[in-house]
């Protein structure tokens, strides 16, 4: 094999001992059998092992140690040789894919819709969909709607959100394949029958400097679907069954890879996986497509790889916890190249510490009229600035030990009350947990949150002053009063917030064709990959002023891999 960068003794030794939350094993069953003792604890050399991962010649980025809150998920990758008299049985397919949430789904469905025959494996019992819309450009109902969007300019705010720390190609594929790939996602909805159909989503006027570019993409729902706004789990349901149709897929769920198989210096032939507790072996004649997701389950590799302000004080949204990074090692292990450390990743600001905000009750009132303050009431940011920059925000008054607090009155949260019937019981809710307070004049909230009365007043009553004297700005932090309100009195909230983390979005070097690169910037051939295991398109957040790039490049990427797997790129 040629020369890499990995430390073959120190790579991630002992991996499979990582322990299995009980949560994670619900969702997992085979996950004890399969991979470790419940309740099992990393080792002192274990705690530094994804520190190694690039090798003794990669520099170490000197961040403070910090404690990890989120979830920890069964992780499937076996850093060891596993000798041919352990594998129970070995399978050909044409395609292989690791991974069934959209990213993987769109590239099993366009494998099978080419007669490709297909093999996907998925370690959890279905692929994580929690999710609520895509981005697309030059789709036909775009088309067809009169939607114009400029691919440059699309193209150019993707490059300046990764501060221009990416090569431009898996953008420029994402732009100027996705529109097509949309298509493609209606033609299996429509296959489906059910009546799903893509459309424009409207976003509201930016007024922080940022574009608003057309490329929003959201579901209307059949009938007798009732969700706020997960569609992804009801469009992957949808799109699972459209995958039984094909009699060449094959999607086994509980069956994770545990391997990749590269052949000496040359290209990856397939992997080795786990079906029960026997192993079995998976050769791919035209290719590999990881799609794995990220690693926000996997609490050592966030701290190796992240900032610690990034999740140190964060709450979790983690529907799924396979995402444990286990295509990241995969790929890793057979010479692929990564993103630069430390990674991005995919933070909001609306959570309690406890959960993610409840969408219905705080939004779009609350949340977006409130003022965000500390407990020593003074606020520190512009209010609406893109959810991950007021994210970052937080993090820093956190990181000094400020708490931090939405402020709102009832006049900003009663449409919100009007239209959702559990309302009512949800800010109980919040309150017997000790998030949310309430009283009839600012003091009061002040003394019952644990606020600086004094300060809070005084900081209320200059917001208010904004609006009262006709500024269009806010002088403090260029807030635009135009879309906002003042505070007009009756019951004052408070609402304990911080930092919510959805997933990493930093991975694999990939190219335009998003085969996965090495560390020379060489083609391993053979292995391709999407969604947030694939690096090259973020950077610093991900950019939520432009939404729908997550699950956009994930379903447009795992088309296109398959479609050069398949066609050399030859569409």
């Amino acid at each position: 094999m040629e020369r890499i960068r990995l430390s073959r003794r120190d790579f991630l030794r002992g991996a499979g001992a990582t322990g299995v939350a009980a949560a994670g094993a619900l969702m997992f069953p085979c996950a004890e059998a399969a991979f470790a003792e419940e309740g099992a604890t990393v080792d002192v050399e274990g705690a530094s092992l994804y520190s190694k991962a690039l090798g003794d010649d990669a520099s170490l980025l000197p961040m403070r140690k910090a404690a990890c809150p989120g979830p920890r998920g069964p992780i499937a990758f076996e850093d060891r040789d596993i000798a041919d008299s352990e594998i129970a049985s070995t399978e050909e397919c044409e395609v292989l894919i690791i991974g069934a949430g959209i990213g993987g789904l769109m590239g099993s469905l366009k494998a099978a819709e080419e007669g490709a025959q297909t093999i996907t494996l998925e370690k959890m019992t279905e692929g994580r969909s929690a999710w609520e819309s895509f981005g697309a450009v030059g789709a036909r109902f775009q088309k067809e709607q009169g939607i114009e969007i400029d691919p440059a300019q699309l193209r150019d705010e993707i490059y300046r959100a990764a501060d221009w720390r990416v090569d431009p190609c898996a953008i420029e594929t994402y732009v100027s394949r996705s529109g097509e790939v949309a298509d493609f996602w209606q033609d299996m909805l429509d296959k489906g029958g059910s009546g799903w159909e893509l459309y424009k989503f409207d976003q509201a006027p930016n007024y922080n400097g940022f574009p608003v570019i057309d490329s929003y993409v959201n579901f209307r729902m059949p009938e007798g679907i009732s969700t706020a706004w997960l569609f992804g789990l009801y469009v992957c349901k949808e799109l699972r069954k459209v995958a039984e149709t094909y009699d060449n897929l094959s999607i086994r769920y509980e069956t994770p890879a545990v391997q990749l198989v590269r052949e000496e210096g040359g290209r990856v032939t397939g992997c080795i996986a786990k079906a029960g507790d026997a192993y079995v072996r998976i050769n791919a004649s035209k290719g590999v497509l990881l799609a794995t997701g990220g690693y926000d389950a996997n609490p050592e590799m966030m701290q190796a790889w992240v900032r610690p302000e990034d999740y140190e004080s964060s709450t979790w949204w983690n529907p799924s916890w396979g995402t444990t990074g286990d295509g990241h090692m995969m790929g890793l292990k057979v010479g692929a190249d990564m993103d630069s450390l430390p990674h991005p990743v995919m933070n909001f600001s609306n959570a309690t510490p406890s959960t993610f905000v409840e969408k219905r009750v705080y939004f779009p009132g609350a949340m977006n009229y409130s003022i965000v303050v500390t407990e020593e009431g003074t606020r520190f940011a512009n209010e609406n600035q893109a959810r991950q920059y007021l994210s970052n925000a937080i993090n820093v008054q956190k990181r000094r030990g400020h708490t931090c607090f939405h402020i709102f009155d009832q006049a900003m949260i009663q449409s919100a009350l009007d239209s959702e019937p559990s309302g009512e019981k949800q800010l109980e809710r919040d309150e017997e947990k000790g998030h949310l307070f309430r009283a009839s004049s600012l003091s009061e909230l002040a003394e019952k949150a644990g606020i600086d009365a004094a300060a809070l007043e005084e900081t209320v009553a200059r917001y208010n002053s904004f609006f009262e004297e006709g500024l269009e700005r806010d002088p403090d932090y260029y807030r635009y009063t135009g879309n906002n309100v003042p505070f007009t009195g009756g019951t004052y909230y408070a609402l304990v917030t911080n930092s919510v983390i959805l997933a990493t979005v930093g991975g694999l070097t990939i190219n335009g064709d998003t085969q996965v690169l090495d560390t020379e910037g060489r083609v391993i051939e053979g292995l391709y990959a999407t969604g947030n295991v694939s690096g090259n398109f973020y950077a610093g957040n991900y950019p939520r002023h432009i939404p729908g790039t997550s699950v956009g490049r994930a379903a447009t990427f795992g088309y296109v891999a398959v479609e050069h797997m398949l066609k050399g790129g030859q569409a």
